[in-house]
């Protein structure tokens, strides 16, 4: 499992961003949340913050794992994060495939009408995303994708 921190947070508006470097893989996006979440709330930010930015990042790093970075043992994601005022600004950097049509998923929420037995597993994360974030925004430059969001206080 391979997950590190290039430079140690400070979370302060105008400091550089945290830069982290996780496996493409589920069990290092768990330790890298944990750590990453550990490291935010030491540091001083909401809790609020550190609940939505956990929330986030971990279905954001999660799709990375099992969409673009799928049957890639050597994948690697690179995240950024950064303080500005009472949001967190995150970038996240992979090599994958890109997106669908090269744009993000509409994130429409699941239909949950119905019996229990025949709700959706899935289909509720682009929803919660969008939901959960200001300033979402895709591209495929370089042949990478970069996703760039910011968390704000809840």
């Amino acid at each position: 499992m391979v997950w590190r921190m290039l430079h140690e947070p400070a979370f302060k508006p105008g400091d550089h961003p945290t830069k982290i470097t996780i496996e493409a893989t589920p069990t290092a996006v768990r330790a890298a949340l944990a750590d990453a979440r550990a490291v935010w709330c030491n540091a001083g930010i909401a809790i609020s913050i550190c609940d939505t930015a956990e929330q986030v990042l971990a279905e954001v790093l999660n799709n990375v794992v099992e969409h673009a970075q799928a049957d890639r043992p050597d994948g690697l994601i690179e995240l950024a994060i950064s303080r500005s005022g009472d949001s967190m600004i995150c970038d996240v950097r992979d090599d994958g495939a890109p997106m669908p049509g090269l744009c993000l998923p509409a994130g429409d929420m699941a239909e949950i009408d119905g019996d229990l037995q025949s709700l959706p597993e899935g289909g509720f994360g682009w929803y919660m995303i969008r939901t959960l974030t200001e300033d979402l925004n895709y591209e495929r430059r370089d042949g990478c994708n970069h996703l760039h969001f910011r968390i704000l206080a809840g």
